[in-house]
């Protein structure tokens, strides 16, 4: 039987405890924003019943053996970023979910200030620091070795094994655990990146009344995509379920970004089993940035996909032809594939 090694993002859109019961023996983490905290992703406001629904489903996760991964991983604080007033909240907070019998047994942080003060105040917490500060190498990772107890290996290099061992390598060497988040739909070194994340960590994530008026999206890959580059999706970033073995035996824990999914159970159910027969597109976060049908199956039957998985070249494409000629091989339009664009797709491409 497969290891647990999946994290699941908490997600109330679909019935949580249902869907990770029944891959409870492969989920090791759920991780979490607690009521109040700034995250990576634009929050709903917290009504009590959204409230409540989050405790009962961290008691089951806790209750089933499945360790639970508080998130303070804004990518901005403003202005209190290196204040007592931050310090204090991060205590607060911590304690409330100590209240409640949901002391985290992590915190995934993207503040090297807030990584220092849960040390000092709650030295039994194991830090990690969030891919989203893309600490990429080695040599980075030692800098800061007594702020962080584990760690995701860089986002744009992930999908390659030679990069995986190598940091795993080092993990080990310097008793860390790595990560790895399976289902980025990212642009490979998308340089929009810093920028939308900030504007997530101010809950901000629709366009703004002057980003309309001058014709400014903070999606790039929408950009890219519209411009008729699809090939730039083979090049990004994301892992094939089938793949995941490959990369198990290397990494502690296998992020799954669910929070803001419409389907989560696919994103679960398609990593935990390792297989997936349908639209690649559609279990990437977000499955919508993408206007075309990847067939999972003919891509992985192809002889291109391992030489395009493992490119060393794709930091700095050579346009050698192997993504092209990939995606005529998986790629369909919607309506080839019998798939109708969803309503969150459409909305996305109205901007």
């Amino acid at each position: 039987m497969a290891e647990r090694k999946l994290a699941v993002g908490w997600f109330d859109n679909m019935p949580f405890q249902r869907i990770c019961a029944a891959y409870a023996e492969r989920i090791k983490e759920v991780f979490f924003a607690w009521p109040g905290v700034k995250a990576s992703r634009p929050m709903d406001d917290w009504t009590g019943e959204r409230r409540a629904q989050l405790v009962s489903d961290l008691k089951w996760a806790r209750e089933n053996a499945i360790e639970l991964d508080t998130i303070f991983n804004a990518n901005c604080y403003g202005d209190i970023a290196m204040t007592e007033e931050l310090a204090d909240h991060v205590t607060e907070k911590l304690n409330e979910m100590d209240a409640l019998g949901l002391f985290p047994d992590h915190l995934t942080t993207t503040s090297p200030f807030i990584a220092k003060i849960v040390r000092l105040r709650f030295p039994s917490v194991k830090i990690r620091f969030s891919i989203n500060m893309d600490i990429a190498t080695p040599g980075a990772l030692g800098y800061v070795e007594d702020l962080y107890d584990s760690f995701y290996a860089g986002r744009n290099a992930h999908r390659r094994l030679d990069y995986i061992r190598e940091m795993a390598s080092w993990a080990e060497a310097h008793g860390k655990m790595m990560g790895i988040q399976a289902n980025p739909g990212c642009l490979r070194n998308c340089p929009f990146h810093t920028f939308h994340n900030n504007l997530h960590g101010h809950n901000r994530m629709g366009l703004s009344a002057a980003a309309e008026k001058f014709g400014f999206t903070n999606f790039l890959c929408r950009t890219v995509f519209e411009r008729g580059e699809y090939e730039e999706f083979m090049r990004a970033i994301w892992i094939r379920p089938e793949d995941l073995p490959l990369y198990e035996p290397y990494v502690g824990v296998v992020k799954l970004a669910t929070r803001r999914h419409p389907h989560p159970d696919k994103i679960i159910a398609a990593y935990a089993e390792c297989s997936y027969d349908g639209d690649l597109a559609e279990i990437m976060d977000p499955f919508y940035r993408f206007p075309k049908s990847i067939d999972n199956k003919a891509l992985g039957a192809s002889s291109l996909w391992p030489k395009v998985r493992d490119c060393v070249n794709a930091d700095n494409c050579r346009h050698c032809g192997k993504c092209a000629d990939l995606f005529k091989v998986a790629a369909k339009d919607r309506s080839e594939a019998g798939d109708s664009m969803s309503d969150s797709f459409k909305g996305f491409f109205k901007g």
